[in-house]
């Protein structure tokens, strides 16, 4: 144990954490391939949560957990917000004609029916669908946002409590790529760099480092 001022402060191994954390990291970003990526990604998100909730109970830092599962339940929040608006006016559309085209099929008679419907036919109600689904896209876009707002603050206080820079750069690379999420191609790319630098950041921290505390 060193004495470090008034306080206390020993040295605690991380290299397990570190090591959960970079696989997570590195998982998280096959997540984006289609097919068998969607599993790459799941096992990607749990091993990367329990590397962050591990490194906040060994670092003494609780609020490092506390704002990475807060983002990331906003985060998926916002994405559900977004979607469901979508998938909600695919279900009133059948019924209620607002498709603009609809082809139906009778493999009896082999017979295609071409139904067009006129843009004047859709009414109030497509309106309010509008409506509804772009105050949606503004509501999710805030929540993501400030999801990875606080993963950002959490990045920050695990850079400083482990000296390690990379941490710090990660977030406020996967911040701005939220921010630019409205530019599409912008954002992602951005929030792809900034989960290869967080991965980076993982394998590249020190397996040691000195805590305040008994």
């Amino acid at each position: 144990m060193i004495e470090q001022g008034n306080l206390p402060t020993r040295r605690v191994n991380i290299s397990t954490q570190k090591m959960l954390g970079g696989i997570g990291s590195i998982l998280i970003l096959l997540g984006w391939m289609t097919g068998v990526g969607i599993l790459f990604g799941i096992v990607g998100v749990v091993l990367w949560l329990i590397s962050m909730y591990q490194l906040s109970n060994i670092l003494g830092k609780p609020t490092i957990f506390q704002k990475i599962l807060i983002g990331f339940v906003l985060n998926i929040a916002g994405m559900v917000v977004a979607f469901a608006p979508f998938a909600l006016t695919m279900v009133i559309a059948f019924p209620f004609g607002l498709l603009a085209k609809i082809v139906l099929f009778d493999l009896t008679r082999d017979e295609t029916l071409d139904v067009t419907l006129d843009i004047s036919e859709l009414g109030f109600g497509a309106l309010i669908v509008i409506i509804v689904a772009l105050i949606a896209i503004m509501v999710a876009y805030a929540i993501f946002v400030f999801g990875f707002y606080l993963q950002k603050q959490a990045y920050e206080i695990l850079a400083q409590a482990t000296a390690h820079n990379l941490f710090k750069i990660a977030g406020l690379l996967m911040f701005i790529g939220a921010i630019t999420t409205i530019l599409f191609g912008l954002g992602l790319l951005l929030m792809f760099v900034g989960y290869i630098v967080l991965a980076v950041a993982f394998f590249t921290a020190p397996n040691e480092v000195e805590v305040q505390g008994t």
